[in-house]
């Protein structure tokens, strides 16, 4: 089951601090657009 994820973080491909949306979550870095797939079980 998907579960919602609004976390900040810091981008593991430039370093630079990514901050919340406040409304969804987010799955890539929007300053060089870099994700990292993190779902342990992805939706089915």
């Amino acid at each position: 089951m998907f579960i919602k994820n609004d976390n900040g973080f810091i981008c593991k491909n430039c370093g630079k601090k990514v901050e919340k949306l406040g409304y969804t979550s987010r799955d890539h870095c929007n300053f060089c657009l870099y994700s990292l797939h993190v779902d342990i079980e992805p939706r089915r």
